[in-house]
């Protein structure tokens, strides 16, 4: 970590909250019960301002910036993900989910890149089970439910130490942790007729990399209501709904009590299916930030488009 800090700790907590990917929307459709194979796009964006003095004007109450370069500037940094996805089913009952992602990460100072990282990230594998089993039931059954848990694996095989100049960027921007993490998730979907909402909590346990620093353990949690119709071949599924992160401390050799905090995001979804295609896309626009500290960037919205082929 001595190199990452000749830029300094200025945006750590970030990855903290980066896991969009271990939300799992497993809802009932047309084509449930079956394989998917997925290529998605997600988007992130956090902002800062900071005045002559390096103060960060964004914050509840301002503090002094340790990094120059941001000091009487705007800065923005954008977190870029495609990834492939693909969920497995087994006897109706076990759902293998393998998600394989490529970053690319930019930062801003007023509207000129700073630095710019890309690369593969780090994989996730996801086992889980159906608790409550909906495949069972008939399509046209007026209520309809599912529960399924499961947990898995973030492997570190992104990079930590990719230059930019004569500088290696901050952990936040590179594409990977270094750290082998765990994820535990949980998912419930109610539906009645064509009504029905869904909620999903993951927890992600992040381990040390090899500079002994780790991030804050996370917990992520969704809330959704959605809307079932058809026109002709087309079905569409419209939802809103909430979501909330939430970060521990990052860890060292010491607790860095300026990283980790809350997010509340407002989202709205639509997708839509066409005999053996899914396609989607999210928009979730950040309506709370309580960052610990006072030097991190704050939420400003989250995108997310997907194609599925469903097999």
């Amino acid at each position: 970590m001595k190199q990452v800090f000749l830029v300094g700790l200025f945006f750590t907590g970030l990855k903290a909250f980066g896991c969009d990917n271990c939300n799992v929307y497993f809802g009932l459709n047309p084509n449930d019960g079956k394989n998917h194979l997925s290529l998605l796009y997600r988007n992130r964006m956090m902002m800062g301002h900071y005045n002559a003095f390096g103060q960060q004007l964004m914050t509840k109450h301002a503090a002094h910036g340790n990094d120059p370069a941001f000091w009487n500037n705007q800065v923005i940094e954008q977190f870029h993900t495609i990834e492939v996805k693909g969920e497995f089913l087994l006897k109706q009952r076990w759902r293998t989910t393998v998600v394989i992602p490529y970053l690319y990460n930019i930062q801003f100072i007023n509207s000129t890149k700073r630095f710019g990282l890309n690369g593969f990230g780090d994989p996730i594998l996801m086992e889980g089970f159906q608790l409550i089993n909906p495949y069972k039931v008939k399509e046209d059954d007026e209520v309809q439910q599912r529960l399924e848990i499961g947990g898995g694996l973030k492997v570190p095989l992104g990079s930590i130490d990719q230059r930019a100049g004569n500088l290696i960027p901050n952990l936040d921007l590179q594409t990977g942790a270094g750290s082998w993490d765990m994820i535990f998730y949980s998912n419930y979907l109610f539906k009645f007729k064509n009504l029905g909402f869904q909620t999903n909590l993951n927890y992600k346990l992040n381990g040390k990399n090899q500079d002994d620093y780790r991030y804050g353990n996370t917990l992520n949690g969704t809330f959704q209501c959605y809307f079932q119709t058809k026109m002709k071949n087309l079905t569409f599924i419209p939802s809103v709904g909430v979501n909330g992160e939430f970060a521990q401390f990052d860890q060292s050799i010491e607790t860095h009590y300026d990283t980790g905090g809350h997010a509340l995001f407002a989202l709205i979804r639509l997708q839509s299916f066409w005999k053996s295609f899914s396609l989607f896309g999210e928009f979730q626009k950040a309506i709370s930030n309580q960052m610990n500290g006072y030097q991190q960037l704050i939420n400003k919205h989250k995108i997310t488009v997907g194609l599925s082929y469903i097999f």
